[in-house]
């Protein structure tokens, strides 16, 4: 139960110098620098985002098209068998 006792305070000591170590003190960000971190951030994805719904509204759009053409075709020439 010692030897127990005695691990857990080295590694509590261990842990609590390493962290102090780092030297950092944490200093929470203001509700402005959130704002400029989350702006920032869909700034740089908003292009490829944005590009990517394009080409997908793009070639669903041209599926649909070719579809309907293909459907009309089809309705045209049972027409004109009959």
């Amino acid at each position: 139960m010692k030897k127990v006792k005695h691990l857990t305070f080295v590694a509590g000591v261990f842990f609590s110098l390493t962290f102090a170590a780092c030297g950092e003190k944490f200093t929470p960000l203001s509700q402005e620098q959130i704002n400029a971190q989350v702006d920032s951030l869909f700034n740089a994805q908003k292009d490829a985002k944005l590009a990517e719904l394009q080409a997908a509204c793009q070639s669903g759009l041209e599926a649909q098209v070719n579809a309907a053409v293909e459907a009309k075709k089809a309705a045209a020439a049972e027409t004109a068998t009959k």
